[in-house]
């Protein structure tokens, strides 16, 4: 079953830029992965320290390989410290 992720991403302050950065680092090697059917990021109108990224991925599978990527980990590790919190809402279409 297609999972959707939508995920909130808040920098501290002052760490936007550098979060901004690793999230789009993340968001070219995501797209490649095979499981990945979509990886968007995005930033909030208001608030320039909240990032959405929407994800979609072919299944729970794909999405647990991406958490163990490369990737995925250098993110954590490099933007990490740079993060406020992160919010997940993991979703199954349903219409």
């Amino acid at each position: 079953m297609t999972l959707t992720l939508v995920a909130t991403i808040t920098a501290n302050d002052g760490q936007a830029d550098t979060v901004e950065a690793g999230l789009r680092e993340l968001v070219t090697a995501s797209r490649a992965e095979a499981g990945c059917l979509q990886y968007d990021l995005h930033r909030h109108q208001d608030d320039a320290h909240v990032f959405v990224m929407i994800e979609q991925w072919q299944d729970a599978a794909a999405l647990a390989f991406h958490q163990g990527t490369d990737h995925y980990l250098h993110f954590k590790a490099t933007c990490g410290n740079a993060l406020h919190g992160v919010a997940l809402q993991p979703l199954n279409r349903i219409a």
